[in-house]
């Protein structure tokens, strides 16, 4: 599973989380087939992306992405504004993997 940007979309991607309305409402289920209609709908719903079924070719475990973060971030020391961002960028790795 892997998080597409909207504009990314293809016909035929399939849906792999429940896309949601502001109340819960669900708008496309998972396992829905995208289709150039439904592709055109949630760019106007103002989405940024949605997970879609397979994974990235270039796809990295978690660890593996921790171990690059901490990697170039290493020089930076206690540095405290490079320490939140750098815990802005760990808290999305840990929500992509969820």
């Amino acid at each position: 599973m892997q998080r597409i940007p909207i504009s990314s979309l293809k016909a035929g991607m399939v849906v792999a989380k429940a896309i949601t309305n502001d109340s819960g409402m669900v708008l496309l289920s998972v396992g829905t087939a995208l289709t150039d209609s439904l592709i055109t709908r949630l760019n106007r719903m103002d989405l940024q992306s949605i997970w879609i079924e397979g994974a990235s070719e270039t796809a990295k475990s978690r660890d593996e992405m921790l171990a690059d973060l901490d990697s170039r971030f290493r020089k930076t020391g206690n540095e405290p504004y490079m320490n939140v961002i750098k815990g802005a960028i760990k808290a999305r790795i840990e929500e992509v993997y969820k």
